[in-house]
């Protein structure tokens, strides 16, 4: 009978387990080198002005619906710094300088610069999206995703994605 009371304590655990991960908010905490840190939900982001693009991952197209990250970083007072010829040096676009490392529910970590995605400035193209080919991510990639479109791969595409930390590598 031992393998009985193993198997319902194993049983009861997973059912634990699958109803913690269903009381996660599916929030997104936003803090670091930032005017304010915050806390997104897709309400939240969705006021930031959603935007839908193609993503090709694996050599499917898929149609991904989200809010560019440098808005996300606008929204809590993200500044790209001054520019100008009576700018110090040591003050020129310092926002450019820091670095996002995104982190997802299982400790996986990509790691940005905010000039490459910042919008006007580099080629990348990163957005924290909530719904792909019209339906909401489902519990294995979501609520969140942070889809990088312009990359080739999709390594630093996080599923489940919980934090975005800005850091100044200056300061360390």
């Amino acid at each position: 009978m031992p393998s009985r009371a193993g198997a319902l304590l194993c049983l009861v655990a997973l059912v634990c387990s699958v109803r913690a991960e269903e009381t996660v908010p599916a929030k997104i905490d936003v803090s670091g080198a930032l005017p304010r840190s915050g806390t997104f939900g897709q309400a939240e982001l969705v006021k930031l002005g959603a935007t839908t693009a193609t993503w090709t991952v694996h050599g499917s197209k898929r149609q991904v619906t989200g809010v560019r990250l440098d808005q996300v970083l606008t929204q809590l007072g993200f500044s790209p710094g001054p520019m100008g010829k009576d700018v110090p040096v040591a003050e020129k676009r310092a926002g450019f300088r820091k670095v996002v490392i995104a982190t997802a529910r299982d400790g996986y970590q990509a790691v940005f610069s905010v000039a490459e995605f910042f919008q006007g400035m580099g080629p990348g193209q990163v957005l924290v999206v909530w719904a792909v080919d019209g339906k909401p991510l489902g519990p294995d990639e979501g609520p969140f995703r942070l889809t990088v479109l312009t990359d080739a791969e999709p390594s630093r595409s996080i599923r489940q994605l919980r934090k975005l930390e800005v850091v100044d590598p200056t300061t360390r």
